[in-house]
């Protein structure tokens, strides 16, 4: 009965950190959706535009923290972006949207980093072995591509550099700049509807 205990133990050891992630992330996506139902945030630019404007002075930094938590928001960002250049103006919506997407890139860098590497690194190099040697130099580069094309995905591509060995110097070289640039790109479109 012994050896099934303990076996049944170390399963449950194993699964228990990735179950209590599990409930946080539950957790922090349910609360950002009652957050997103009270303050009344549809998929459109007006309905942000009307969010946001109602913050007053808060509302850049309003703005930056919806950019930052917007896939548990279930936002686009696109439409976000794009409202940033309606609300505040191309280049102080560039300015907010670049700082917002960077924020997150760090939010989801970091959160791979510290809750994934350890247990999905090991997994990776079993297929790939010079996956690290690999990333270290092309990493970057697919990141900022990802980060500055209008079209890029850019969770996976940002969860994925805190999974590599990526720097975090190295992150935000290539975050920063490309987040800028994405940000101003539809910064610029949203003032243009104007």
């Amino acid at each position: 009965v012994r050896p099934n205990m303990s076996s049944t133990s170390a399963r449950w050891q194993k699964l228990r950190r990735p179950a209590l992630y599990l409930v946080i992330v539950a957790c922090a996506f349910g609360a950002a959706q009652l957050l997103r139902q009270r303050v009344g945030i549809e998929l459109s630019a007006e309905s942000i535009q009307a969010s946001v404007g109602k913050l007053g002075l808060w509302a850049p930094v309003g703005y930056v923290v919806l950019v930052m938590f917007r896939q548990l928001m279930i936002l686009p960002s696109m439409i976000l972006l794009a409202s940033a250049g309606l609300l505040f103006g191309a280049p102080v919506g560039a300015a907010l949207g670049g700082l917002g997407i960077t924020l997150n890139a760090f939010t989801l860098f970091g959160t791979a980093r510290l809750l994934g590497r350890d247990a999905i690194l090991p997994r990776i190099h079993e297929k790939f072995p010079d996956f690290e040697k690999r990333t270290e130099t092309a990493g970057p580069w697919a990141i900022a591509l990802m980060t500055a094309h209008p079209l890029g995905v850019l969770t996976p591509f940002h969860m994925a550099g805190g999974v590599t060995g990526i720097s975090v110097f190295r992150f935000f070289l290539a975050v920063g700049p490309a987040a800028l640039f994405r940000a101003t790109y539809f910064a610029f479109f949203g003032a243009s509807l104007l």
